[in-house]
């Protein structure tokens, strides 16, 4: 899966192929995501720049004024603000003064739903027995791979390749009705 396109495929899949890109992305996951809010509150942070900018009618040419300001701290200050605001699933305050606030309110809603997703998902592979969750997540954190695994446990490739399948079907299946209760949930609220 491409990871830069993962926001915007997240929105779009169904609750089935979200719990796979979870499964498939687990490892770096929560570091996806946490790149993803840092370049977004970049382009925000440009968009309002550039938005003040014109509104104050700049020129392009910096004339001293008696005031003065620390322009590293502002920007820093309002980096903060927004991937805090951001990282909440606060849109309102993120997007303010920025450009595309319907696409930017996409992202950072599906960013948070993402994040709450993962936490279902991660409280779900506690349904495993406790040699299953210590055969399996050794493996979607990629710390082994399936040869590792069949050579530690003793066991035959096909064998391993089974059982990890049987557990992502288990995690999914426990995985599914949470998060088609917070889909409805948040249908019911646009209605």
């Amino acid at each position: 899966m491409a990871r830069r396109n993962i926001v915007e495929r997240y929105s779009r899949a169904t609750v089935e192929k979200r719990v796979e890109i979870i499964l498939d992305n687990y490892a770096t996951f929560n570091r996806i995501l946490d790149g993803y809010e840092k370049s977004l509150s970049i382009v925000i942070r440009n968009e309002r720049d550039f938005n003040r900018k014109k509104q104050l009618g700049e020129s392009g040419i910096r004339v001293q004024t008696s005031n003065i300001n620390d322009i590293t701290a502002q920007t820093a200050i309002e980096n903060v603000t927004i991937q805090e605001a951001i990282h909440d699933g606060d849109w309102r305050t993120a997007t303010k003064g920025s450009d595309n606030i319907f696409e930017h309110r996409l992202e950072i809603e599906t960013i948070s739903q993402m994040r709450d997703d993962y936490d279902i998902v991660t409280g779900q592979l506690s349904v495993l027995l406790k040699e299953e969750y210590d055969l399996y997540l050794p493996y979607i954190n990629k710390e082994k791979n399936c040869f590792e695994i069949a050579e530690d446990e003793g066991l035959s490739l096909d064998a391993v390749r089974m059982r990890l399948h049987r557990y992502r079907g288990i995690v999914k299946e426990c995985s599914i009705p949470f998060m088609e209760s917070i889909e409805k949930i948040s249908l019911s609220k646009c209605a």
